[in-house]
């Protein structure tokens, strides 16, 4: 993905299938669930930003921010009927996730998992498509997630460091938000970004990201319910 960006095309955008889910998590979730795909925020002419985020192709996100996107993000591939796999060292700040996500029946299958070590068999055959969130948590390290069909792998790094930046250019796509300056600087020269698009990383408010990714840089704003809110709290950067 090391190509330069530009604005996307109608062709770049793809529909994602739609999928069953619990009226107790469409309710929870509110307006950001559409079976169009997944809605990660708002474009600044207020309308939704929906990307085709689980589909039948091995698919790599890499998220450069706080644990609250991701949670997020999360929240709302679950909300479209995935099930997800959460591989992170600090299990007890994703319960509020699982929670919201059920169960909701007796005998049912745990929408959410929480794993402090990836399995090694995540194969998915005819069910729900599968995400799988590599919680890097304060740190980088580990090694670059495998590829499997039908599972969309999201990795969540605190910061773009040179020892990453193989694994973010290699991503399908890249949900940024505030860096930093010498972070930017870095992003800028690996995504070949003009000093606009710099700049634009560096100054992002609170409820700002960058969609990055194959002739696509889309500026979005962070848009939380109030029934979302309740169960992550507030829109923040950090964690």
């Amino acid at each position: 993905m090391s190509a330069g960006r530009t604005a996307p095309t109608r062709a770049d955008l793809e529909i994602a299938p739609a999928f069953s889910v619990s009226p107790p998590l469409l309710d929870a979730l509110g307006p950001p669930v559409r079976s169009a795909g997944v809605v990660l925020g708002a474009d600044p002419d207020g309308e939704p930003v929906v990307v085709d985020l689980l589909r039948p192709a091995p698919t790599r996100v890499v998220l450069l921010g706080g644990l609250y996107l991701a949670r997020q993000v999360t929240l709302r591939a679950v909300g479209t009927g995935a099930h997800a796999v959460v591989v992170t060292g600090r299990p007890p700040v994703w319960d509020a996730v699982r929670e919201s996500a059920g169960p909701f029946g007796e005998g049912a299958e745990d929408v959410v998992r929480i794993l402090r070590e990836a399995p090694g068999d995540l194969a998915v055959g005819h069910g729900p498509p599968l995400l799988v969130v590599h919680d890097r948590g304060a740190t980088a390290r580990g090694p670059a997630p495998a590829r499997r069909p039908h599972q969309t792998t999201l990795v969540v790094l605190p910061s773009l460091v040179p020892a990453v930046s193989d694994l973010a250019d290699d991503a399908d796509l890249v949900l940024i938000q505030r860096l930093p300056p010498h972070e930017a600087e870095l992003a800028g020269r690996l995504w070949r970004l003009t000093p606009a698009m710099t700049e634009t990383l560096r100054t992002l408010p609170d409820r700002g990201a960058v969609l990055l990714g194959r002739n696509l840089w889309r500026r979005v704003d962070l848009v939380t319910g109030p029934r979302e809110t309740a169960i992550l709290g507030p829109v923040r950067r950090g964690d």
